[in-house]
């Protein structure tokens, strides 16, 4: 065997091992549905070690700590390779290469590291509550579209505020005025808002007052076009002359 090939090691120490600061939660379903495998004979835990890493006496958990959580319940040897040490950056490039983090798992993972782009990302996250995928777009292109490539930026930890008081602001007008439907956080309609901002004719106080006197007229839409039409609509309620806002 080469020496460099890793060996697989078990121990039933479970105190050696310790999970790393800001990995991802455990969750619980899934250690359940890993243990009623193995109670119907599905015991894959020698066959799939954990990673992990050792540091003051202890071994980190990079990765896969479901298992390790099972064997703890279970009272079964934990199962490991040993590999050099990472931090937990490149613990989140592992997982974003194989698809198994969200993008909140992502965002804890960079907000422990405290890289500050995604601190301030948290805090207007936490905030306005919209997806997070939305908010990284407009906080780095003022785009909403552009979630792809800033995507990759944002789990890769490359991700830079670069439009943060722009975003907050169109996140206020539109919380503001849509704060009471269901479908504030809707994407299309912040797009609809920032293209409305963008063409410079509405008035956001008077939209906003036609909102509060005739609230059943708006309504989710399924385009951005869409809703911007709603909003006219709505900002021409009991006007004898139509006003075109865009």
């Amino acid at each position: 065997m080469n020496e460099n090939t890793p060996v697989i090691q078990q121990c039933k120490d479970y105190k050696r091992f310790d999970l790393i600061t800001g990995n991802r939660n455990v969750n619980l379903n899934k250690i359940d549905r890993i243990i009623d495998d193995i109670e119907n004979g599905l015991n894959l835990l020698p066959y799939c070690p954990i990673l992990v890493y050792s540091d003051n006496d202890k071994l980190r958990i990079i990765d896969v700590q479901h298992r390790f959580e099972v064997s703890k319940q279970i009272k079964s040897p934990v199962f490991y390779i040993e590999t050099n040490l990472v931090n937990l950056k490149q613990i989140a490039l592992i997982n974003s290469r194989q698809d198994k983090w969200t993008e909140l798992d992502f965002l804890r993972c960079y907000v422990k590291i405290g890289i500050e782009d995604y601190l301030i990302l948290e805090k207007i996250f936490k905030e306005f509550k919209i997806s997070i995928s939305t908010l990284y777009s407009l906080l780095m292109t003022f785009k909403i579209n552009s979630r792809g490539e800033v995507g990759q930026l944002f789990r890769d930890g490359e991700f830079k505020v670069k439009f943060e008081a722009e975003t907050t602001e169109l996140l206020s007008l539109t919380d503001t005025i849509f704060g009471r439907y269901n479908f504030s956080k809707d994407r299309k309609l912040i797009t609809a808002i920032q293209q409305l901002q963008t063409k410079g004719l509405c008035d956001f106080k008077h939209l906003e007052e036609k909102v509060s006197e005739a609230p059943m007229i708006m309504d989710k839409q399924g385009t951005v076009k869409d809703y911007i039409f709603n909003i006219e609509r709505v900002y021409n309620h009991k006007k004898q002359t139509r006003q075109i806002i865009f």
